[in-house]
């Protein structure tokens, strides 16, 4: 039986919303079964929406305990949250995080074509504004295990306002790009990239 979120007033609902909580995560924790015991991983992870259906991309290696588990049961359960901040308060234990989430069930699906597992790894460098793929990983790819996690139900929460999450995305955004020098190169190469073609 479905549970029902006991919060209501802290539910994301709107499917639009969710995949901005998705967009502001840094990684995917996935959780499997194996033999009875829960066993979950951290993943970086690219997205995509199409037709309504996200879906992560995620890699690994050809091998190990976790591709074992996939390749056996490959229903998981899935979790990404985003934290902006401690709330600081005059009382001990009445402190509040400032946060965002969305979780849910998925299947995966692993990706045996290289144009299924170029595209796979486009989108987890896009997902880190690393530019195209190079060349040496064309090499690579019949080494590595690329596979498609495609989202079957999800449900969100936030303590936030929009004008907080708003603000504070922005926020952290500008940081990212100044802490992250590929990452604001990236950023200025896609403005003068975009300022030519107005020219």
């Amino acid at each position: 039986m479905e549970q029902k979120m006991r919060r209501k007033d802290r539910e994301v609902t709107a499917f639009e919303e969710q995949i901005s909580i998705v967009s502001r995560c840094k990684q995917v924790h996935i959780g499997m079964v194996e033999a009875g015991k829960a066993y979950i991983v951290p993943l970086d992870f690219g997205y995509r929406v199409k037709e309504g259906q996200l879906s992560f991309y995620c890699h690994s290696a050809l091998e190990g305990r976790k591709i074992n588990i996939l390749k056996e049961n490959p229903y998981v359960t899935f979790v990404l949250d985003h934290s902006f901040r401690i709330g600081l308060g005059n009382i001990p234990l009445m402190w509040t995080n400032a946060f965002e989430s969305v979780m849910g069930e998925a299947k995966v699906v692993f990706l045996e074509s290289q144009e299924d597992k170029l595209e796979a790894t486009q989108l987890l460098m896009d997902r880190y504004d690393m530019g195209k793929i190079p060349e040496s990983v064309y090499r690579t790819l019949n080494h590595m295990s690329c596979y498609r996690i495609d989202v079957i139900s999800m449900t969100g929460k936030s303590n936030l306002t929009q004008v907080q999450r708003d603000t504070w995305g922005m926020i952290e955004d500008l940081q990212r790009k100044i802490n992250d020098p590929t990452v604001l190169l990236s950023t200025i190469r896609k403005d003068l990239e975009a300022l030519g073609g107005n020219n």
